[in-house]
């Protein structure tokens, strides 16, 4: 009998640690959409993007009547970057340390206490388990950049990226050997 309550323990710890270990990775109001589009919606869904930007596998689109703010705070660009046609990221740009701020208290408001740093290239970021914000400032040039990242579609990119610098040294090493070098 005395057996039963030790593993019982052991799986009550083991479930208490799991837990703990998914709640470290969230932060408040974690982000499963952008201004009601939902992360990996396919762009052939949503008639109001305008491609601004043409990557290949990475696009990045403008929303038509897009409103140009977040809280009080005013934004130079908007932009909503799409790899192989699934919605995975967000970037803001703006201008001014008073935007900065604005913006900066708007998620602590939402979002709760950033990690990362603050001093002269002011630095956020909130990690989520499936989403992750970024805040910038930069204070010589007076211009921030908000981020959002799907994390799932952006591991994704990482390793396809990965994959394309292999294969690129794999040819340059085949080419060198076929010229003999």
């Amino acid at each position: 009998m005395r057996y039963f309550p030790k593993k019982m323990s052991l799986v009550l710890a083991a479930t208490v640690s799991v837990v703990l270990s998914i709640c470290a990775f969230a932060y408040q109001n974690e982000p499963y959409d952008f201004r009601g589009i939902k992360w990996g919606t396919r762009i052939e869904k949503l008639s109001d993007m305008l491609l601004d930007l043409d990557g290949g596998d990475l696009k990045a689109y403008t929303r038509k009547g897009d409103k140009m703010m977040i809280g009080d705070a005013k934004l130079n660009s908007l932009h909503y970057i799409f790899y192989k046609d699934e919605f995975y990221c967000v970037r803001i740009e703006f201008a001014g340390f008073s935007n900065f701020s604005k913006i900066r208290e708007e998620f602590r408001l939402n979002h709760g206490k950033p990690e990362g740093r603050e001093y002269y290239d002011r630095h956020y970021y909130w990690s989520g388990g499936s989403a992750s914000i970024t805040l910038d400032y930069d204070e010589s040039t007076e211009t921030g950049e908000l981020g959002y990242k799907y994390i799932p579609i952006d591991s994704r990119v990482d390793e396809d990226e990965k994959n394309q610098i292999l294969e690129g040294s794999r040819g340059s090493a085949e080419e060198a050997m076929s010229n003999g070098q």
